[in-house]
């Protein structure tokens, strides 16, 4: 079969490979399909439905203000603790939200990798579009954050999109190397709930990434300051709380130019090894 063939058999390359428009028209339009089913089944029975998205959100972001703020005594230097919380929350759970998702994508989907032959990567992908659904839809909840607490939208704003990209691509990145994995060895799923809340302490979410600098003294402190700093998702939230919260240009260029690699990296990484193992789901799942 010549290169340029839509091959309908679980192909990772097929859809990267220049198909016939034809192809390409099926692909988007199955993509679509899997996008709307993932982000329904999400909330299918719930009363509140999508309004789940906005609630979570808020309902953390109350919690971790009143625990840290006024009980931790947590010191706060910018214009509102409880944005800044919201801001760093919003990214975070398209991030997670999108890694767990992604990595139960293939497996939960078993019936159709056996009996429908389509480019399975493609169920990878909706799981995370369908992540980025859910966070487009919270972003809601910046309208009144911003006039409560008079933050004032500025030009910083219009880098969202490139960072919302940047976490788009590491999540995809990281989650077919997790969902291909997660055929072979059940236990992932369950290892990577519990390595993203420990990820999620090692984000500065409810705290500012200036108090890593402070701490970073001793074994322990600097063990815990170069984790923080290793973590791409350190920049990624970071710039985010920096364009909404604080109204400014991101202040850690070389920590989101950092990201952005990691990002490129997972991605090529994530490719390589669904394309390696792709062939055998069938027979696994």
């Amino acid at each position: 079969m010549a290169t340029n063939e839509f091959r309908a058999s679980g192909d990772l390359a097929a859809p990267l490979r220049a198909p016939r428009t034809g192809a390409w028209a099926r692909n988007r339009e199955l993509l679509g399909e899997l996008v709307r089913r993932d982000v329904q089944a999400r909330y299918r029975g719930s009363v509140l439905g999508i309004l789940w998205s906005l609630f979570n959100p808020l309902v953390f972001m109350v919690v971790y203000t009143v625990v840290f703020s006024h009980f931790a005594n947590l010191h706060f230097q910018g214009k509102s603790y409880p944005a800044y919380i919201i801001a760093g929350l919003l990214a975070w759970n398209f991030f997670s939200q999108g890694l767990s998702s992604a990595t139960s994508s293939i497996v939960s989907n078993a019936g159709l990798v056996r009996k429908v032959s389509f480019s399975w990567v493609l169920l990878t992908v909706s799981s995370v579009l369908a992540a980025l659904v859910n966070y487009l839809i919270s972003l809601v909840l910046l309208i009144p954050f911003f006039i409560i607490f008079h933050l004032v939208p500025g030009w910083p704003l219009l880098l969202l999109p490139v960072l919302v990209l940047v976490t788009f691509a590491l999540v995809l990145g990281l989650g077919l190397v997790l969902a291909a994995g997660n055929v072979f060895f059940r236990d992932l799923e369950y290892l990577v709930t519990v390595v993203t809340l420990v990820w999620f302490y090692l984000t500065p979410i409810i705290y500012q990434l200036s108090l890593v600098y402070q701490h970073d003294h001793g074994t322990l402190g600097r063990t815990f300051g170069l984790l923080v700093k290793l973590n791409p998702m350190t920049w990624i939230v970071t710039a985010q709380q920096d364009v909404i919260e604080a109204n400014q240009w991101p202040q850690h260029w070389h920590g989101l130019l950092y990201a952005v690699a990691m990002a490129a990296v997972a991605v090529a990484v994530g490719v390589g090894v669904f394309g390696r193992v792709r062939r055998r789901f069938a027979e696994e799942v």
